[in-house]
């Protein structure tokens, strides 16, 4: 019998970790930044190993590219007197075109437009929305 109770509480238990609610956090945030390129038209064979993702995509110059890009900081912090965006959070990454660094200069970047269109860039900003509990890089 206590067995039987042992399995029933681990199905509970796991059927609550199944349901929780996405959490403004730097693990959603890098998660989001990863799916936010995963999921873009213009990227094919997307992989993710810890925090490098690697796939094939636009060059900038009419032609496709390897790409890797390495997450080197995350942060999430709140922001006051803002209930419907009440984190932002910031990304930090280096990217490699065909296995050269693509450069960056504050503001200036050579990443190709789609990139950038998606909200993309060496140093980029996400916005949590509340209502639906997840990040918004556009």
């Amino acid at each position: 019998m206590m067995s039987r109770w042992l399995g029933i509480a681990s199905l509970v238990g796991a059927a609550a970790l199944g349901c929780a609610q996405p959490q403004a956090d730097e693990d959603s945030l890098r998660a989001s930044f990863a799916e936010q390129i995963a999921t873009s038209d213009f990227v094919d064979d997307f992989s993710q190993e810890g925090n490098e993702l690697s796939f094939s995509g636009p060059d900038g110059e009419g032609g496709t590219a390897a790409w890797v890009v390495r997450i080197e900081t995350s942060l999430v912090e709140p922001v006051e007197f803002d209930d419907e965006m009440p984190f932002t959070g910031r990304i930090l990454s280096e990217w490699k075109k065909d296995g050269e660094v693509a450069q960056y200069l504050g503001n200036m970047t050579a990443l190709p437009k789609p990139f950038l269109d998606r909200g993309l860039a060496q140093e980029c900003w996400a916005f949590w929305i509340e209502a639906d509990r997840r990040w918004s890089w556009e």
